[in-house]
């Protein structure tokens, strides 16, 4: 099993303008919805042909996790590794990725999952908080940022890799509800994984499993 190499310094390349964060009201009255971003709110390209299309690799997803370091992806969602470190490690026989061909891939395909930006139009319009708590890398918020103007419905609440942590852990949930001013009890979760979204109910959350914006209406 291959490892990569940690990197104690965080990378806070291309981190998110304050216009895209939340803006905290401590003892609001309405909950907050909490939105996972990658296949909850935003397609995630990665699973869309991004193994074949960059790296040539046939077999599907599965052929490219056989010889791709994960742990080298953990850390740089949770900010130990830079992105520089993290293409360094990204496979586990070192070979040299074009970084720059990645990050244009990634920000030219990520795209609203149908009916989500019109439901997250909808809450905003009707007043309800609404947040984006994201276990991503963090100088790929900004990409996605750029591509689909989240924080125009949704802005960033919690991005794993400039907290440190990540779902399921219950430090990200914490950190999430200190993000937006709000105890567990008054947040919604919204996840398109059954293992964060089991774990942010053992902390207390009340959450949904997505399954498409037609099952949230």
């Amino acid at each position: 099993e291959c490892k990569a190499n940690r990197g104690s310094m965080k990378d806070r390349l291309g981190s998110l303008p304050p216009t895209a964060r939340f803006q905290s009201r401590p003892g609001g009255a309405s909950k907050v919805v909490l939105f996972d971003v990658m296949d909850t709110l935003v397609a995630d390209p990665f699973f869309g042909g991004f193994e074949r299309d960059l790296f040539g690799i046939d077999g599907g997803i599965k052929a490219l996790f056989a010889i791709k370091d994960q742990d080298s992806f953990v850390q740089f969602e949770t900010g130990a590794l830079t992105e520089e470190q993290h293409f360094a490690t990204y496979f586990c026989d070192r070979r040299p990725v074009d970084g720059g061909a990645v990050r244009r891939y990634l920000q030219e395909r990520y795209a609203w999952l149908p009916g989500m930006r019109e439901l997250a139009s909808e809450l905003a319009a009707a007043g309800v908080p609404l947040a984006a708590f994201s276990n991503y890398p963090a100088p790929w918020a900004p990409l996605v940022e750029e591509a689909v103007g989240l924080s125009e419905y949704v802005p960033w609440a919690f991005v794993s890799g400039e907290q440190g942590v990540r779902k399921p852990s219950a430090e990200a949930y914490r950190a999430a509800c200190a993000a937006v001013g709000r105890g567990a009890e008054d947040v919604i979760f919204v996840d398109d994984s059954a293992t964060n979204v089991a774990a942010a109910e053992s902390f207390g959350i009340p959450s949904i499993r997505f399954r498409g914006a037609e099952a949230l209406d």
